[in-house]
Order: structure tokens, then C-alpha cells, then sequence
């Protein structure tokens, strides 16, 4: 991709990013953080370029590329940029639904769970971060109705960081409530 790139960026720049994404994907999946956060960082530079030349194009893949960045640079201890690059990826992401909500709904619940996970993990704002989760469980739930495997497992993981947060600012009585509905949305799971 490197080299078609080079030869002919208008046509294959798009390519490249989008295999640079996987590769970070699969870098991180094995444990190569570092290698991962290198090669997102690539794919977000080349979509930068790509959405600001034709945003309704490439908003979407940006979004996403800034969505794993935030977490590899978590991975290497980079919060603070890390929250910076999630929140343009919800920023991106609440236009894009505002537009087209069955459309980009969804990806926007993937980037404001990051984000407030981002947020919890570095106990920063812990109720603005415990919003977002009530955002992203709302999103999740209504696109359940229509496509319940494709969103049970997502649906799941941001109740569990929801309830962690709750339990974390010891209102425990509403983690038990959310861990009781969780348990019984997880035997959907199996």
C-alpha cells in the first residue's frame, strides 16, 4: 500500500489508512502497544488529509482511526492526549449522527464509551464520564430492538463500565441494580 500510495495518493491513500488501522488493531492484539500506537497515528495523519479534503468521505474512518488512537496512547500512558484525540472522535461522531443517526449512532456509543472509560481511568470528571455511559447505554438499546447480536456484546461492556463507575463514587445500590440487569443481558451472550 505504501508504495501504490506514494505512485498515486488520491487513489490509494484511503487503502493505506484503512490497513494501517487493522494492522494497529492486530499489533495490539499481541501485545506490540508501541508498533500499534506508530501505525494509528499513520492512518489518523493520512485521514486528517483525507477528511479535510472531502469530509463527508472520510469523517466517518477518521472517527475511527482517533477512536484507537485514544486507546493505544492509554495503553502507553498518554491520557491526556488520549482524551484529546477521543474527544474529537465524539466530536465527529455527534455531527455525523446528527445527520444520520441509523447510521452513525452507533460508532458514536463505540467513541463515547472510550471516551468515559478514558475519563474513569484517569479520574477526571467522573460525572460527566458516568453520563456518557447513560448515552451510550440509551444508543445501544434502541439499535438492540433491530439487531440485538450485533449490539448485546457492546451493550454489555459499557453497563459493566457503568456499574464499576457507580460503584466507584459509591452509589452501590445502582451498580447492583445495573450488575443484576447485566447478568441477565450476558445469558444472551452464550
Amino acid at each position: 500500500w505504501r508504495r501504490l500510495a506514494a505512485a498515486n495518493p488520491a487513489a490509494h491513500e484511503p487503502g493505506l489508512a484503512n490497513s494501517l488501522t487493522h494492522l494497529g488493531n492486530h499489533l495490539s492484539e499481541v501485545g506490540r502497544r508501541s508498533e500499534a500506537l506508530t501505525v494509528t497515528e499513520q492512518a489518523v495523519e493520512i485521514r486528517r488529509r483525507l477528511a479535510a479534503a472531502n469530509p463527508a468521505a472520510h469523517e466517518p474512518d477518521l472517527a475511527n482511526s482517533l477512536t484507537n488512537l485514544g486507546y493505544w496512547l492509554s495503553e502507553v500512558g498518554r491520557r491526556s492526549e488520549a482524551l484529546t484525540v477521543t474527544e474529537q472522535a465524539v466530536e465527529i461522531r455527534r455531527r455525523l449522527a446528527a445527520d444520520n443517526p441509523a447510521a452513525h449512532e452507533p460508532d458514536l456509543a463505540r467513541s463515547l464509551s472510550v471516551w468515559a472509560w478514558l475519563r474513569f481511568v484517569a479520574e477526571q470528571d467522573p460525572a460527566e464520564a458516568l453520563r456518557a455511559t447513560g448515552e451510550a447505554v440509551e444508543i445501544y438499546r434502541r439499535f438492540m430492538a433491530d439487531a440485538p447480536a450485533r449490539f448485546l456484546s457492546p451493550l454489555c461492556g459499557v453497563l459493566n463500565l457503568q456499574a464499576d463507575m457507580l460503584a466507584s463514587l459509591g452509589r452501590l445500590r445502582e451498580a447492583r441494580t445495573i450488575r443484576t440487569w447485566l447478568a441477565a443481558l450476558s445469558d444472551g451472550l452464550d
